[in-house]
């Protein structure tokens, strides 16, 4: 598809002719080498920035805003956004998603209506980064396959949705028992430590958004859902060391740590004992 006519019209000249597209079929993502400057649009797609560098400052709904390298700016159709002073930059990442595309996605989460994100500064994403390079190199590449490229949009527009506050990551009403959530979700980690398990597998499987899960689990246990799993390991750790029938490498394999050396460094740290000192007290 063609990049987006309503969005390119109102992008100076000069800056098109320094920015790269790279346009799918349902996500356009542009590489700017510079900022616009006196530039004002509402904005028709949901567009989400990863600077590379402090960005000069701009209007978002009438609020200033300046965008550092550890935030990602996400905007919704319908925003007004205005561009005070144009600057050179680092090459940064700016994406488009259609709508449509993001309410399908949405719609695949068990989410009907329209999406808006309601914040538009959030936290680095470093799986989003990763992603948004994936797709990059597979669309410059001469044998490119439409295929990974569809792959790719569908799986930044879903990590977008999971990780970022929406209005389908409704709160929890106080008629909703809390505990069974965490009940399920401990129940969820103990029987799958020793297996590479990310929070969204957590989330998925107790169908509650990231959002509220980590708030919900901190207020509850004090810990982080990483830091419990990581104290999970560390306890099954020192049980089968105990047991005296597993090698440390064997022992780091079966409570779900990649390298030895990570669960040396863990098992250190929670324990005060190296996993070979422990062995030989």
């Amino acid at each position: 598809m063609e990049p987006i006519p309503d969005f390119i019209s109102q992008v100076p000249e000069g800056i098109l002719e320094k920015t790269k597209v790279y346009s799918c079929s349902n996500v356009v993502l542009f590489k700017p080498a510079v900022y616009m400057e006196g530039t004002s649009f509402d904005v028709t797609d949901y567009h989400v920035v990863v600077p590379s560098e402090d960005t000069p400052e701009a209007l978002f709904n009438s609020k200033v805003m300046r965008i550092e390298p550890r935030n990602i700016l996400t905007v919704n159709p319908g925003d007004r956004v205005v561009c005070f002073a144009g600057a050179s930059a680092k090459p940064y990442y700016s994406l488009l998603i259609h709508p449509d595309f993001v309410h399908k996605i949405a719609g695949e989460m068990d989410f009907a209506g329209a999406v808006r994100f309601e914040n538009f500064l959030n936290p680095f994403s470093s799986a989003l980064y990763q992603l948004l390079k994936s797709l990059e190199c597979e669309y410059k590449r001469p044998d490119r396959m439409n295929l990974l490229l569809d792959s790719l949009e569908i799986q930044i527009t879903a990590l977008l949705l999971r990780e970022y506050k929406t209005n389908m990551n409704r709160p929890l009403s106080p008629s909703e028992d809390t505990g069974s959530y965490i009940r399920a979700a401990i129940e969820y980690m103990q029987g799958n430590f020793s297996s590479n398990l990310f929070l969204e597998d957590i989330c998925r499987e107790i169908h509650i958004s990231q959002y509220h899960f980590i708030r919900m689990f901190v207020r509850e246990t004090g810990l982080t859902p990483h830091k419990y799993l990581l104290a999970l390991r560390i306890k099954k750790a020192k049980e089968l060391l105990e047991a005296r029938k597993y090698s440390v490498m064997e022992t780091a394999g079966l409570c779900g740590f990649e390298s030895v050396s990570h669960f040396s460094t863990t098992f250190k740290k929670i324990t005060g004992f190296s996993p070979t000192d422990f062995l030989s007290r």
